[in-house]
């Protein structure tokens, strides 16, 4: 059905308004849940940072913010309908000595890449009003030959991202004197996923050092802490390559993870089956009640074929007190992709 211009105006206007509530509803629990998980403490500068967009330019310069006070934190919202230019979502934490008063009616939070002022009452529990943003020209100027911003209309965007990560000249002249030429959009994801110097100094003492800026980002993203990578080197695994390090920690593999499959058997498992095995969570348990069928011990490959075709240890039983009485894993998984395990008879297959 057609609709006059005014009518199709206004529907797309609150498909667009509609798509923010959801976001801002899904941020707000989000940010609840961190402050539960933290015990009350100030989120991480990884966790506390989100941006979506909807249709349009990705220009942030004005809109709307709400924002509510616990503590000394203050979680941030800025928000934007306008159709000429695009829609966006953004929700932030900063603490509240970095924002100052203006006066009754305004404040305003300035860093080295730009100021936000916020046009309304100081956050006293929840606030709201509008807010305007103005990069510093000083820091632009500064960021001319170190950084390549040759990124048309997303060029704004991304600066804002390096004003949400507050970076500062020491911080572009650290990552320049590592040997790095990052583009706009880099700095940005290094800004808004904590990706300091002094983290890319701790991985220059490991097997992962002189990373390339998007790797550093995908670790920082994905918590691969220093930490993490010590656990992964006593386990056996410190000499797997980067792209299998992130999937590790994608796919939730810990050293208790990889203890615990040692304990039923399964230690020592070459790092693309281990990953595999986290993907399709493969648990210890799992495999202890499949050995509980009283089959031969399965290879790797085998129980990850069973977890993919859903095959449990009660499938097994099943199959088993049918006449099936095979002592091999594979057998089963053959049993269940052909669909004979429902047959009263014996089948050989």
């Amino acid at each position: 059905m057609s609709y006059p211009y005014k009518i199709n105006l206004i529907l797309n206007n609150m498909k667009t308004l509609s798509k923010l509530l959801i976001v801002f509803v899904m941020s707000v629990l989000t940010t609840s849940m961190a402050i539960a998980q933290n015990n009350g403490k100030q989120p991480s500068k990884v966790g506390s940072i989100s941006i979506n967009n909807f249709s349009g330019s990705l220009e942030i310069s004005e809109g709307f913010w709400t924002a509510t006070k616990e503590k000394n934190t203050v979680h941030i919202q800025l928000m934007n309908s306008r159709k000429t230019n695009g829609s966006f979502f953004i929700n932030f934490t900063v603490d509240e000595t970095e924002l100052t008063k203006n006066d009754a009616t305004s404040f305003e939070l300035d860093r080295q890449v730009g100021k936000i002022t916020f046009k309304g009452q100081f956050p006293i529990g929840e606030s709201t009003g509008k807010f305007l943003f103005v990069q510093h020209a000083d820091f632009k100027g500064f960021l001319k030959g170190k950084v390549l911003t040759n990124l048309s209309k997303k060029e704004d965007y991304y600066y804002f991202k390096l004003f949400l990560g507050n970076v500062t000249k020491s911080y572009v002249n650290n990552i320049i004197k590592r040997g790095y030429k990052p583009t706009l959009k880099q700095l940005g994801k290094l800004a808004i996923h904590n990706v300091s110097t002094a983290y890319m100094d701790a991985l220059d003492k490991t097997n992962y050092r002189d990373l390339e800026l998007d790797m550093l980002v995908r670790f920082a993203q994905h918590d691969v802490t220093i930490n993490y990578l010590k656990e992964l080197d006593k386990a056996g695994y410190g000499h797997i390559d980067a792209q299998m390090v992130k999937r590790f920690a994608i796919h939730g593999v810990s050293s208790n993870y990889i203890k615990e499959l040692a304990a039923v058997g399964y230690g020592n498992l070459e790092a693309n089956m281990l990953k595999k095995f986290a993907t399709h969570k493969i648990s210890s348990n799992y495999i202890k009640s499949l050995l509980a069928t009283k089959i031969y011990k399965p290879e790797a490959n085998d129980i990850k074929k069973a977890k993919i075709h859903k095959i449990s240890a009660s499938f097994i039983k099943d199959a088993q007190n049918k006449g099936y009485d095979s002592q091999e894993l594979a057998y089963y998984v053959k049993l269940k992709v052909r669909g004979k395990h429902k047959s009263k008879s014996k089948y050989k297959i």
